[in-house]
């Protein structure tokens, strides 16, 4: 009897995966089909990028609505809805005829995301033990790592060999499986007392969304024009009755008083600053194949083997992080970072194994950081409030993410746009041309489309030395935060009580 019960357990683990594959998937699958999407719906290059960050805005605002959802009506239940919709809007991406269509299927897979991701977490626990815990996550851990790895793979064999609207139709198997194995091998979930704060779930959404909209279509619409100025005054407003509510509310969202430990503070910046640069491989993807010329299946190829040290990386950073403590594992890990950033930038047109040197780097650098991070936390945060802990270190990853892809995408096209435009004015044969080009090169003369190609690809290469580079000047202004927390005496010691931001 205990035998079998240990094997539905496991079996209970099992039947989680299909779904934890399809989160992971479709976090990196997607970047290395953009350019051929781009040439088939068209788009510019704002709405490419919001093909992105529809999805990861959405898990990220609603991932902590997600968690109290599965409080309120059973982890089970809201884990099987978030798989319907999660289903439902791949569907819609790969029927997608128009860009915009695309966009919002992505937004309701968003969706879907965030009552997937805690549900998956929460049912991790019920299912086993205090003692077997531990070896269940980093079980689930290490799974979610190899689909994240393999994603760059399937989404550039499915891009060239069979249509990139496969990315997103592979979900479909995977959810039926996901649906029927929970319904088979996890055990319904008890219905509780949600103790929430709704109008902190209210100004969080909106002072989040109006943040990401803004960087986002800021340059597009002008950063002084009416709606930008809109959702900056949004923004702030909002902001500012969120951290009013959260000092008054009962029920907070998230429990302020973690920050006034250092090393939480540390954990933080580091799980957040490194969470940002990684959607650097969404532009990378897109540049790879635009300026190196690289097919989707070659380009899936670099980007899966580049990746293959997500998969180990983590037990060692975790084995130095036991051995030394985590400021050994964490300071290789930046220093990786910083090096891989400096030396893309630098070293981008010198052939593609100078490129993998610095890809490697950047992948063996992450889980240095990501693994002596939580374990940290592990260390410092009372078990009565690791729920709350856990839950703010989730949704600011996944702020972070949505924020990454929105700076990143901004900047990158205003280095691009103020490259390209000097390149036509010192041209006599393109100087009284614009930099709306760039989207209107179909309406160009012969001789000039030629000129108006290869200044792109100078832009590009460009905006891609000046976007590195202010990445590895930002790491290190990180680097040295987390060190100088890390190094500070807490002055305020965690009660034992338990946190209701996140259970």
């Amino acid at each position: 009897m205990i035998q079998e019960h240990k094997m539905r357990r496991w079996l209970g683990l099992l039947a989680l995966m299909p779904a934890v594959a399809m989160i992971f998937i479709d976090q990196s699958v997607l970047p290395v089909a953009l350019p051929t999407i781009q040439k088939e719906l068209g788009g510019t290059h704002t709405e490419l990028w919001w093909c992105i960050n529809a999805y990861l805005l959405l898990s990220a605002v609603l991932l902590l609505l997600g968690g109290k959802i599965g409080e309120w009506i059973g982890y089970r239940r809201v884990f099987s809805w978030g798989i319907l919709i999660f289903a439902l809007s791949s569907l819609l991406c790969g029927l997608s005829q128009t860009i915009d269509l695309l966009i919002g299927a992505r937004a309701l897979q968003g969706v879907g995301a965030a009552l997937l991701i805690p549900a998956s977490s929460s049912l991790t626990m019920s299912l086993f033990p205090q003692n077997e815990r531990g070896k269940a996550l980093g079980l689930n851990i290490s799974i979610s790592s190899i689909f994240l790895v393999l994603a760059p793979l399937i989404g550039g064999y499915f891009t060239q060999e069979l249509s990139w609207r496969w990315i997103f139709w592979i979900n479909l198997p995977l959810a039926a499986a996901g649906l029927i194995l929970v319904l088979l091998f996890i055990p319904a979930s008890p219905k509780g007392t949600v103790k929430s704060n709704p109008l902190g779930f209210f100004f969080f959404i909106v002072s989040s969304s109006a943040l990401i909209m803004l960087i986002m279509q800021g340059p597009a619409w002008g950063w002084g024009s009416f709606a930008s100025l809109s959702l900056f005054v949004l923004c702030l407003v909002s902001a500012f009755f969120l951290f009013r509510e959260e000092k008054r509310a009962r029920y907070p969202l998230f429990d302020l008083s973690l920050f006034r430990h250092p090393i939480y503070q540390a954990i933080t910046i580091s799980v957040s600053a490194t969470q940002f640069v990684l959607m650097i491989t969404i532009y990378r993807a897109i540049f790879f194949q635009q300026v190196l010329d690289l097919t989707p299946l070659n380009n899936g190829l670099i980007l899966f083997f580049t990746s293959l040290p997500l998969l180990f990386m983590a037990f060692v950073g975790g084995w130095l992080a036991d051995r030394s403590g985590p400021k050994i594992p964490l300071a290789l890990g930046f220093t990786l970072l910083i090096y891989s950033f400096f030396w893309l930038a630098f070293f981008i047109q010198m052939g593609l194994g100078m490129v993998v040197m610095g890809l490697l780097a950047f992948s063996i650098g992450v889980p240095l950081i990501f693994t002596p991070s939580y374990s940290s936390a592990m260390g410092v945060i009372p078990p009565k409030k690791s729920g709350s802990a856990f839950g703010i270190l989730a949704t600011a990853r996944s702020f972070s993410a949505s924020l990454g892809v929105a700076v990143i995408g901004a900047f990158s096209r205003h280095v691009q746009l103020h490259s390209f435009q000097d390149l036509l004015e010192k041209n006599p044969e393109t100087h009284s041309l614009n930099a709306s080009a760039l989207e209107t090169q179909s309406t160009l003369a012969p001789e000039q489309t030629q000129l108006v190609s290869s200044y792109l690809k100078e832009s590009q290469v460009s905006g891609f030395f000046w976007v590195h580079l202010a990445i590895g000047l930002a790491l290190i202004i990180a680097f040295a935060l987390v060190f100088i927390f890390y190094h500070r005496k807490a002055s305020h010691h965690l009660p034992e009580t338990s946190a209701e931001g996140w259970d």
